[in-house]
């Protein structure tokens, strides 16, 4: 098989040609919904449901998602019910943790100082809403360590992630545009029970793959936030349920022989759905993994367009399964103004193609109107 029927069937997979029920279902076959950004994360959902995504009722008012930190220590949107498997395989990688002397120069504290605020926090947190500097507060208190208010106050939450990875915390609603966290199980109202181990991580690479697949163990290691010598394992332990493949002459991983069997039939030539051009939001999962796919993808010398400084992920134009451009967006009254910026110069068919694409993120944005604009990005 080849790389363009791995682009077509991935695009299928990823829900972006045929889209899920509502958000929780996408969060569910793409394995989370990046929330670093909440505006992107309502286009990622947005673009995958039926409809406009109703995040916030999902999260605060059905609880059906949850809002934490998981893979790469990220913040992203799972559905509620499977926490316990994802609690289950970031704990176990969570157990891996080391912490050298740049740890404690980086956070502050040490690693057994982390291990008492993480169980610390178990026992602070519960249904009703903390702020963060609460929530450092009666850690603080609870330790008796007032020098800790510093490092746990700070936005990047680098000390309350170990209990995010062990289901103790997650977020609450925001009080006054301030973030809450609660705990899960009294947030939930059942217990998080956290998977066995190997069962999680088998059931979490499983995910990845039907979603992300073909991938190659270092696919699955940096999107998990892993050494790649955890993920080989993974793919050694878990060999019976995967399917190797060849693309292009390269190898790589899927779950079952049904879905080599459903890739190899993907059409290798002619038109197709998947060709059509598709603008994705920033960060979106299908730019953020397989890396390997992400190399593919993006032409020679414009990976520095998608992928940005400090971690930012462009908002990107795909065609024929080839980012083409990034794009932007501002909303200006009841006016939705995009911005495309192709790498290349485009034909006239394709530009109408193309000016059609974002009519879609009018109602994700609540814009009664979108307006096009092109502004080639320099060499």
């Amino acid at each position: 098989m080849t790389w363009r029927q791995v682009v077509r069937w991935r695009l299928r997979r990823q829900l972006l040609l045929e889209p899920a029920a509502d958000a929780v279902g996408a969060a569910r076959r793409v394995c989370g919904l990046h929330a670093q950004v909440a505006s992107a994360t309502a286009l990622i959902a947005g673009v995958r449901s039926a409809g406009p995504p109703d995040l916030d009722r999902a999260l605060w008012g059905d609880r059906c998602l949850v809002r934490t930190w998981a893979m790469r220590g990220t913040l992203h949107l799972l559905p509620a019910d499977e926490l316990d498997v994802w609690v289950g395989a970031l704990t176990d990688r969570e157990s891996r943790r080391r912490f050298p002397p740049s740890f404690e120069r980086e956070h502050g504290v040490t690693g057994a100082r982390l291990r008492a605020i993480t169980d610390a926090v178990a026992e602070v947190l519960g249904a009703t809403p903390m702020t963060r500097n609460e929530l450092a507060d009666a850690v603080c208190a609870r330790l008796g360590y007032p020098s800790l208010a510093g490092p746990l106050a700070t936005g990047w939450g680098g000390l309350l992630k170990p209990a995010a990875a062990r289901g103790l915390l997650c977020s609450g609603p925001a009080t006054d545009g301030t973030v809450t966290f609660v705990d899960p199980a009294a947030w939930l109202g059942r217990p998080v029970t956290p998977l066995d181990p190997a069962a999680a991580n088998r059931e979490v690479l499983l995910r990845f793959l039907a979603a992300n697949g073909p991938a190659v163990p270092a696919d699955i290691a940096r999107w998990w936030g892993e050494q790649p010598a955890p993920a080989r394992q993974w793919i050694r332990e878990h060999a019976d349920a995967l399917t190797p493949v060849e693309i292009d002459g390269e190898a790589g991983y899927v779950v079952r022989a049904e879905d080599a069997d459903a890739l190899a039939a993907v059409p290798d030539g002619g038109t197709d759905a998947a060709d059509a051009p598709v603008l994705l939001p920033g960060f979106d999962p299908w730019v953020i993994a397989p890396l390997s796919h992400r190399r593919r993808a993006i032409p020679p010398g414009r990976e520095a367009a998608v992928s940005r400084t400090a971690g930012w992920i462009s908002p990107v134009l795909v065609v024929d399964g080839a980012v083409a451009g990034v794009w932007s967006h501002e909303r200006r009254g009841g006016e939705l103004a995009v911005t495309v910026h192709p790498f290349a110069a485009v034909d006239p068919p394709l530009r109408r193609a193309v000016d059609a694409a974002p009519q879609r993120f009018g109602p994700l944005t609540g814009a009664g109107a979108v307006r096009v604009g092109w502004e080639e990005v320099g060499a």
